[in-house]
C-alpha cells in the first residue's frame, strides 16, 4: 500500500509560493556590493571567472580593464564609505532644500524632484537604482489619474570626473604654493579629490550645516588628509581672513536651494565682490555661471572691473553624455 500526500488548498501552495519567492533585485545588490569591496584589479577578473566556473558559464576572455591609479581607487573607497553613511538623497537629518524660483529650476516642485548626489551616484547608479525600485522615475502629477511625468533628479555636489577636471592643467593648473576654499563644502567632494590629484598647498572648507561640518572632519581624519585639508564650521560671513588667504575659491549652487530671502543673495555676493576684489589674480570657480546666478537672484552687481572670464575647453566631444556636465563649469580671474 502507498501513501499519497494530502492534496492542499490552491490558495496555500500560492501562499507558499510569495513565501519563497526569491527577491532577485535584491539578490542583485548584495552581489555587487560584494564586487565592490575587492579593490585589486586581477582580484576582480579572478572573483569574476570563480562565478562563471561555478554556474558553469562559457565567456570570452576577460580582458583587465584600465588600471587605476592608486588616487582613484582611494577615492572610490570614500565614496563607498559616505554612501553607507548617508541616504540616497544625501541629506543631513531635518535640513531643509528649498527648490529655486528661477527659470533654469522651472517645473520643479517638492513633489518631483529627487536629491541624488552627484559625487556619489552615477547616472548608471541612479538607473539600477530605479530598476531596483529604490528610487521612482515618474511620479503622478494628478493623484489618481494617469498623468505620468518624468521625476527631476538634482545634485548638491560636483562629480568626481567634474572635480578632477577642475585640478587638471587645463583648469586651475600648478596649485603648489595655493590655497583653495570651497565655500558650502558640504559632502567635502572637492577637498578628498583636490587633496588625491592636485598638489594645492591647502584645501579649505566652510560649511554652515554642523551634521555636514562634522561628517568632513572625520573623513579628513579617517583617511589621513589633516596635513593639507580642513574644515571650518561656520557662516563665510563671518570668516573673511579664509577669503584673504586663499587663492582659489570654488562655489557650487551657493544657497540656490539652501535660501529664499533674496537679500540674503545680495548679501552674499557683495561679500564676496568686496573681500575678493583686491585679490588680482584669484581664480574663482563656479557651477553655474555668475552671470546667470546673477540674473536668476537679480543680484545688482556687474562683473567689470571685477572679474573677467576664462574660456574652458571640454574634455570630450558634444556628442559624448557627459558634456554638458564639464560646460557647467566656469572660470573667472580677479582683474
Amino acid at each position: 500500500m502507498s501513501f499519497l500526500p494530502n492534496k492542499r488548498k490552491k490558495e496555500e501552495i500560492e501562499s507558499d509560493g510569495e513565501e519563497n519567492k526569491v527577491d532577485l533585485e535584491k539578490l542583485k545588490k548584495e552581489f555587487k556590493d560584494l564586487y565592490r569591496q575587492i579593490t585589486d584589479e586581477d582580484d576582480k577578473i579572478d572573483f569574476i571567472s570563480f562565478v562563471c566556473q561555478h554556474l558553469n558559464v562559457t565567456v570570452e576572455p576577460i580582458k583587465p580593464p584600465k588600471e587605476e591609479s592608486k588616487q582613484d581607487i582611494r577615492l572610490q573607497t570614500i565614496i563607498r564609505d559616505l554612501k553607507d553613511i548617508l541616504p540616497i538623497t544625501s541629506e543631513a537629518p531635518n535640513e531643509k532644500i528649498i527648490i529655486p524660483k528661477n527659470v533654469s529650476f522651472e517645473g520643479y516642485t517638492k513633489e518631483n524632484t529627487i536629491n541624488v548626489d552627484g559625487f556619489l551616484y552615477t547616472e548608471e547608479d541612479v538607473d539600477e537604482l530605479i530598476d531596483a525600485g529604490e528610487l521612482k522615475n515618474n511620479y503622478c502629477s494628478d493623484c489618481g489619474s494617469k498623468s505620468i511625468i518624468p521625476t527631476n533628479f538634482v545634485s548638491h555636489s560636483t562629480t568626481p570626473n567634474q572635480i578632477k577636471y577642475m585640478f587638471s592643467e587645463n583648469v586651475l593648473g600648478d596649485l603648489k604654493d595655493k590655497v583653495v576654499l570651497d565655500i558650502g563644502s558640504r559632502l567635502g567632494s572637492l577637498l578628498y579629490t583636490g587633496y588625491l590629484f592636485s598638489d594645492a598647498k591647502e584645501l579649505i572648507g566652510i560649511e554652515i550645516n554642523e551634521y555636514f561640518s562634522k561628517l568632513q572632519k572625520d573623513f579628513i581624519s579617517k583617511y589621513k588628509m589633516g596635513d593639507r585639508v580642513s574644515v571650518i564650521h561656520g557662516d563665510i560671513l563671518k570668516h573673511k581672513e579664509i577669503l584673504a588667504k586663499s587663492d582659489v575659491i570654488y562655489m557650487n549652487n551657493v544657497l540656490e536651494f539652501f535660501q529664499e530671502d533674496k537679500k540674503k543673495h545680495i548679501e552674499f555676493w557683495e561679500y564676496i565682490q568686496a573681500n575678493t576684489k583686491s585679490k588680482k589674480g584669484m581664480k574663482i570657480l563656479t557651477i553655474p555661471s555668475i552671470e546667470e546666478t546673477f540674473k536668476n537672484n537679480k543680484i545688482p552687481l556687474k562683473l567689470k572691473g571685477w572679474l573677467k572670464k576664462v574660456p574652458l575647453d571640454s574634455p570630450v566631444p558634444e556628442d559624448d553624455r557627459t558634456f554638458e556636465d564639464y560646460k557647467e563649469i566656469h572660470l573667472y580671474t580677479v582683474v
